[in-house]
């Protein structure tokens, strides 16, 4: 006769206690289709096929400058696209979980991984979006025939904005819990209103929102507006790429545990 094997019981513990990354793989397979995956991947596209051919019939490009021109106004539109798509992204996302979410807010699962997991999600999805926009400008400086001696310092301009804007993700994610999609969406206009307003003036540190832009600036040498900044402009100065991505590396972590809390807290 044939033993047929008795399969043990789960572990003590196991149950309903999937691990962090197991839940960002998750969210990361429910939104590989629709809107946000597309968004992610054709903004940079959008933005750059236009200002590339823009730049053609600049009169920098005259003189040769025609890929300087492209980068520069390229970096002034992804630092207040960077918040823009923060607010966007977790307005969307977490509006389409609200039916999944009163199913698995009845499990076991801790709930704060459910938060982390979104953040760390869209966070994903935006470093994805930063990596097209890098191989876009790439892409520029090539056909310019100034690949790679001009791409200088673009690939920190690219993705620093990413990392600082992680804060602004965390943000939008937890408006959006507490008070709905459109506070959540306000919060990207709002970044995109201070990334061209307040990034240049002397208290952008205390504007989180400005976070973004800021950090372009100086590795960029431009304005808000992309018109190339003076030497001696106080905007120039690195000193403020550290300081941004320590207060975004500090309010994105005051961010996750109180969303965290807040779902935790969450009714069902």
């Amino acid at each position: 006769m044939h033993e047929t094997a008795v399969q043990p019981p789960p572990a003590p513990g196991k149950r309903d206690n999937p691990s962090l990354v197991t839940v960002v793989g998750t969210e990361l397979a429910r939104n590989k289709r629709g809107f946000l995956p597309w968004y992610h991947l054709l903004a940079p596209v959008i933005i750059t096929v236009p200002l590339f051919l823009g730049s053609l019939g600049s009169s920098e490009a005259k003189a040769g400058q025609t890929f300087e021109v492209f980068r520069n106004v390229t970096l002034e539109f992804w630092g207040v696209l960077v918040p823009m798509t923060a607010g966007l992204a977790a307005a969307l996302s977490v509006r389409a979980d609200q039916d999944a979410w009163r199913l698995l807010l009845s499990y076991g699962v801790p709930r704060w991984r459910y938060f982390v997991g979104k953040v760390a999600m869209l966070g994903v999805l935006g470093l994805v979006s930063s990596t097209v926009l890098l191989v876009m400008l790439s892409l520029g400086a090539a056909i310019s025939g100034k690949f790679p001696e001009a791409m200088g310092t673009v690939a920190a301009a690219v993705y620093l904005p990413w990392l600082v804007g992680l804060s602004m993700t965390a943000l939008a994610v937890l408006v959006v819990l507490v008070w709905g999609m459109g506070p959540g969406i306000g919060v990207g206009v709002a970044g995109l209103l201070c990334g061209a307003l307040v990034s240049d003036k002397s208290f952008w540190y205390a504007v989180p929102f400005s976070w973004p832009m800021r950090v372009v600036l100086p590795l960029a040498g431009i304005g808000p507006n992309g018109v190339p900044l003076p030497d001696d402009s106080p905007v120039t100065e690195m000193s403020a790429i550290p300081l941004a991505v320590a207060l975004a590396a500090v309010l994105t972590a005051l961010l996750l545990v109180a969303g965290s809390l807040h779902m935790s807290r969450k009714e069902i």
